[in-house]
Parts: C-alpha cells; structure tokens; sequence
C-alpha cells in the first residue's frame, strides 16, 4: 500500500509520495492548484498529470490525502470537484482544506492549533474528539490579515507613505526602488496595474523586500510584523475559544511568514502570553501532514501511524 499526501497552497503545490513503511518513493512540487487563480479545468488536468506520472507502474492500492486550498469555502465548486475526482485518479481521494494538512503534519495529528501563514492564513485545530475549529482565510481581499499577501499589499502601502513624506523615510523606500528599477516612484502605479494585476503569489512575494526593510532597520516595516502579530493571535484565539480547551494548548505553525522568526514569533508569543497555549516547532510538514491523513484514511492504526512518523523523522 501507498500514502500519497498533497499540499496545495496560494503559491505552490507539494507532492509526497511514500510507503506502508513510511519510506519515501517520490516528491513533486507544481504551482498552485487554487482554481480560482488557475481555473477549475486547469487544477484537474494539473493533478491528474502529476499523480498519474508519480503513480506510474503502481499496481497496489495508493490512498491520496488533497489539501486543497479551495475545499469547504463553496458548496457549488465543492461539489463540481468531487464529482471530477475520478477523472484525477483511480485510486480514493480524501480532501481536506490545505489547513487540516498543516494542523496534521506540525502537530502530527494530535490535539492543537496549527496556524498557518504563508500567502493567505488560517489556523485550524483539533480536540481529542476529533472535533475541529477554524479561523481566517475568508478571502485575500478582506480576510487574510497577517499573511505574506496581507503585508505585501502594507509594503506597498508604505512605499507610497515613504515617498511622499507622510511617514518616516525608511530603507524600505530604497529597497522598493531597486526591485523595481524605478525611475520615479510614480512609476509603481503603472507596475502595480500592469505587472502585478493583482497576482496574489507576486504581492506576497513583496513581503521579503518588507523583511529586508526590517531587519535593516526600518521601524515601520519592524511595525507592521507586530501588527501582523496581533492579527494572527487573534486568529489563535478564535480557533481556542471554539474549541473549548482544557489545560495547555500546543500551538504549532507553518507558512513562509515565519522565515521572519523573531520579527514575528516573539510579538505573537507576547500577544498569546494570557492563554494557555505552548508554541512548539512544527513536527512534519503539510505535505508529511497530508500523507499521515492518508495513512489514517487507509485504515493504519495508532502504532502503525507511530512506526509510519518515525521513518519520516528519520528521513527528514
């Protein structure tokens, strides 16, 4: 038997492929599978391309675990896309929202948050029950607060706000100019309208100039990180409250925000200082996460999933 564990994002898509004894066979990576960046057609024929040609000459039963971006935010598509599944592959396809695979890799699948920011966010959690909870991640126009995307659009912002004097000239304004070879500020509007078109994954790319901003010295782009802190402890404390925890919560996290580290750990951390919560670093990834739900919709028992974690530590 095979576990094949699928992470889909806003910017990129893993591909994991291992066996009953947690060995890995293969892994992928591919843009985005998000239909509405791509289109419904086009994220069918990307998965069934890549998992026919991971699945290649496999004639033993495979269970496949999709975190799919999309799933659960619209009946219609949710049911247009399920009803395609056997167009993709042969073989039983769970889905789940991409954040239960973030929740089941870094708290392997034990009770928790899990909260993810990358180019949107989301935090997800789990009980002992297997009762579950999520917050964010409504829509990368008004939801998303805290995300990569959420503080490229801010970067753009305090470039605009730098230039024209309305706040502190920071390094930002020099980093910005540079990326953009700008021969006037002016010259981003033009940019903004007719290179980045809204583009989510290159507006949450912008959030490493930001990052650059910061660690150079830039107190407001030093700013915006703890805003961002504050907008993803709410998030937190949405997904606790629902949950009704008892004693101590392991929170762990995952997402390209995070390359920050302390620029945004340490105001989150601060800012979740009244619960009772205990940050812990993310055990296996959303793509290992999504193998692990396979591996349990495959009908592995707890001892097997045990066995099944311990290779893929090993492996790394």
């Amino acid at each position: 038997m095979y576990f094949l564990g699928i992470d889909g994002g806003g910017t990129k898509t893993e591909f994991l492929l291992v066996r009953e004894d947690g060995c890995t066979v293969s892994r992928r990576r591919s843009g985005t599978i998000s239909y509405k960046q791509i289109g419904m057609e086009e994220c069918i024929t990307l998965l069934k391309d890549v998992i026919g040609s991971m699945l290649e000459g496999i004639e033993e039963e495979v269970s496949i675990c999709l975190a799919f971006p999309n799933w659960g935010e619209s009946r219609e598509n949710d049911a247009l896309f399920a009803g395609r599944l056997s167009e993709i592959s042969r073989h039983p396809i769970q889905v789940v929202n991409d954040c239960a695979a973030g929740w089941a890799g870094s708290l392997a699948l034990q009770p928790g948050i899990n909260l993810v920011s990358g180019t949107g966010s989301i935090a997800y959690g789990e009980r002992a029950d297997r009762k579950s909870a999520r917050a964010g991640g409504w829509n990368d126009v008004f939801s998303d607060e805290g995300s990569c995307g959420w503080l490229g659009r801010r970067t753009l912002e305090l470039f605009s706000k730098e230039s024209d004097g309305r706040v502190e000239k920071g390094c930002l304004l020099n980093l910005m100019r540079e990326h953009f070879q700008l021969e006037s500020d002016i010259d981003l509007i033009d940019i903004f309208d007719n290179r980045l078109k809204g583009n989510r994954t290159k507006i949450a790319e912008l959030q490493k100039i930001l990052l650059r901003a910061a660690v150079d010295g830039d107190a407001a782009a030093q700013g915006m990180y703890e805003e961002a802190a504050k907008e993803l402890a709410l998030i937190v404390c949405a997904v606790y409250d629902k949950l009704e925890f008892e004693g101590t919560v392991p929170v762990s996290y995952s997402g390209g925000l995070f390359h920050a580290g302390d620029l945004v750990l340490k105001p989150l951390q601060e800012q979740l200082k009244e619960k009772k919560i205990r940050f812990q670093i993310p055990r296996f990834s959303p793509a290992q996460g999504a193998v692990l739900l396979a591996a349990e919709q495959g009908g592995k028992t707890e001892q097997e999933l045990d066995s099944i974690m311990s290779v893929l530590e090993m492996q790394g």
